[in-house]
């Protein structure tokens, strides 16, 4: 369940107020310890740390040091996703698997929606044969007509409706007259 601002900010009260953890995560059906990393967030950073923001870059060095902390140095994935100010603790929990999961390597996630055809250049005017200038004039003179023929149809047919108008309101004025 995704918190908003104000809600967290509810849940932080609450929590100061002497609720306890085990009481708001029942109310809330939210995990406990996601509940305390939360509240010890806020309590490190201030209650505008919980405001939603954009999603952020981590370089490969930097991800390879936090994950060296936890595998080398002992610190636990809490204490380092705290010290960073990780807005959940499942970022680096996430890390470490793929880390694992890659050979004990660092996989940088290529951002971006992959293009699915290749666009081809443009040519110059020197580089087009005869062949493709007379190709891409006849695909001009093809849209062109296509759309005139469309603007005929449509001219036409606010003719037509204008022309059904006119005989209903001749009609109407008739029997009114009549």
């Amino acid at each position: 369940m995704k918190l908003s601002y104000e809600d967290k900010v509810q849940i932080y009260e609450l929590r100061k107020r002497g609720y306890s953890l085990e009481k708001l995560s029942n109310k809330l059906g939210i995990n406990n310890s996601n509940l305390r990393y939360m509240i010890k967030l806020i309590d490190r950073y201030g209650i505008e740390f919980a405001k939603k923001g954009k999603n952020r870059y981590y370089s490969p060095d930097l991800k390879q040091e936090m994950i060296n902390k936890v595998l080398h140095e002992g610190w636990t994935k809490d204490r380092v996703s705290l010290e960073y100010g990780f807005p959940s603790r499942t970022i680096l929990l996430n890390w470490l698997a793929k880390y694992k999961k890659n050979a004990y390597t660092i996989v940088e996630k290529i951002r971006g929606r992959v293009p699915k055809m290749g666009r081809k250049r443009k040519k110059t005017r020197e580089e087009t044969t005869e062949l493709e200038r007379l190709q891409e004039e006849n695909e001009r003179l093809r849209t062109e007509v296509a759309y005139l023929k469309k603007l005929k149809e449509l001219e036409e047919r606010d003719e037509a409706l204008e022309r059904e108008k006119q005989r209903q309101l001749e009609k109407w004025l008739q029997e009114d007259f009549d």
